[in-house]
């Protein structure tokens, strides 16, 4: 995706106004709750009892002088952040209109990327497809910014099946860091993608779902003789759809569609739902705010 200066500096532009927008927010895609950390923070929270092996300078000594006890600070504060941004690579994502699902999710991987390293985290993002491709990064720090577009921007064309539940067992084995998990995916593979979120979570993951549809994929289909191919199987099957059984299969979209949310709702994973059509700045905006904890 070559883009002439005028067009890479108006996008430069508009991921510097997400990343200051993010900036005055106090939660939001990459937020993290507090950790309790013996030193690093900046709000004295309680104490613990030592434990063999404590650096002896995290003990606080007014109390052991009043008590006679060994008690640790606790402050508030939190861990060096690695945010792995997760992107759908898969054949299914070559689909859409006017821009395609990859299209689409580059963008939003853009603007997500961006706020994370301008937040001075460090961003992995690792394309997928039926299992973990080589990753962009790890990067940190704004003079990597450019370095990251260019290789997004250079990323191939999506191609393969899908095999999430893979994908989560090959992360948590080849990186054990905590951190965000962003994931950016038209979720064609429900079931798969169900497996591999419970193998997140289970690992402590703290994952987070975009979920990208494509308004017109429905939209297009009229009764009459259709030819139906599996993007990512290749398989084809002529068919008469009927008035009802497009009533039907709208229904049975919809369900599947929400039938993602439900699961994301009921596990407490974030989830936000995106068109296809190309992202504009409050829609990226809406993304960057999006809640991380749920009530």
């Amino acid at each position: 995706m070559s883009m002439n200066r005028p067009a890479q500096l108006d996008r430069l532009a508009e991921l510097e106004g997400l990343a200051l927008a993010a900036r005055g927010l106090c939660a939001g895609i990459l937020e993290e709750p507090p950790s309790r950390l013996p030193v690093g923070g900046t709000e004295l929270t309680g104490y613990r009892d030592y434990s063999p092996g404590d650096d002896h300078r995290h003990v606080d000594w007014n109390v052991c002088a009043r008590h006679d006890e060994l008690r640790v600070r606790l402050y508030s504060g939190r861990r060096d952040c690695h945010v792995r941004l997760l992107l759908d690579s898969s054949a299914s994502m070559g689909l859409g209109s006017p821009s395609t699902r990859f299209e689409a999710a580059r963008r939003i991987a853009a603007a997500v990327g961006y706020v994370a390293i301008d937040r001075q985290a460090r961003l992995s993002v690792f394309p997928f497809s039926d299992r973990l491709l080589g990753p962009i990064g790890p990067l940190r720090g704004r003079a990597r910014l450019g370095r990251f577009l260019r290789q997004l921007d250079a990323l191939p064309a999506p191609e393969g099946a899908t095999d999430f539940r893979r994908v989560a067992e090959t992360l948590i084995r080849v990186d054990q860091s905590a951190g965000p998990v962003v994931i950016v995916s038209d979720l064609c593979d429900a079931e798969s993608f169900q497996r591999g979120l419970e193998i997140l979570q289970f690992a402590g993951r703290s994952a987070r779902v975009i979920h990208l549809i494509d308004p017109a994929e429905d939209e297009s289909l009229s009764p009459g003789d259709i030819l139906l191919t599996d993007a990512e199987g290749g398989q084809e099957w002529e068919v008469t759809l009927t008035a009802s059984q497009l009533r039907r299969y709208r229904k049975l979209a919809a369900e599947d569609k929400e039938r993602a949310r439900r699961h994301c709702s009921a596990r407490h994973l974030p989830y936000v739902r995106v068109e296809t059509m190309a992202p504009d700045r409050r829609l990226l905006g809406n993304i960057i705010a999006m809640r991380t904890a749920l009530p």
